[in-house]
């Protein structure tokens, strides 16, 4: 092999390299739909089995690290629930900004849960919810109404027992076009590690 073979078989693996670290986090990304049609009660959700739960009672219980109920979420903190549960909004959007976001900035806003209260078509409502996860969304008009349109923000979110993930609300419909299939795509650390990569 002369040298010019030589520099572009180098030149190859290093292209090859940079294009598996650049689908890392999305090939270690697991997605998840959370049926969250039920708009009397709440579906908790644990990152550390990758599944909903029952639970008792959600104000004492660290076992889960989201609550949904419709578009609404919740996270295990605040007034919602013992745990260290908080989101921040990381500034990133779409595909490119989950893959992106690698670690665990300090300069990142956590919000708690807390009630908001918000305008509604017979006037207000009031809501125990997390703040900063109720911008997941934006409400549109189509010609079936009212739709839910996700923000595709990249949000970091502290599970109750202290742990980080990477998480982004992708879709509210199902593919019967149902409304109140959260489609989230997320990536867990497990360990405690402010690594999201």
């Amino acid at each position: 092999m002369n040298f010019r073979h030589s520099v572009l078989f180098a030149m190859a693996l290093v292209i090859v390299a940079c294009e598996e670290k650049d689908n890392d986090a999305a090939s270690k990304a697991t997605t998840i739909v959370i049926n969250a049609t039920n708009s009397n009660s709440w579906k908790y959700f644990s990152f550390d089995t990758n599944d909903t739960l029952t639970i008792t009672d959600p104000s004492t219980s660290d076992a889960w690290d989201l609550a949904f109920q419709r578009y609404r979420i919740r996270t295990n903190g605040g007034q919602s629930g013992s745990g260290q549960g908080c989101a921040a909004n990381s500034g990133l959007t779409g595909q490119q900004g989950f893959d992106n976001l690698a670690q665990v900035a300090d300069t990142l806003q956590f919000v708690q849960d807390d009630e908001i209260t918000i305008a509604v078509q017979q006037g207000y409502a009031t809501y125990l919810v997390n703040p900063e996860l109720y911008n997941w969304f934006s409400m549109e008009m189509a010609t079936q109404g009212t739709q839910i349109v996700p923000s595709d923000t990249i949000y970091v979110i502290k599970t109750a027992k202290g742990d980080y993930a990477k998480v982004w609300f992708k879709s509210y419909y199902s593919a019967a076009n149902e409304s109140g299939h959260i489609t989230m795509q997320y990536l867990y650390q497990s360990n405690g590690t402010e690594q999201l990569e």
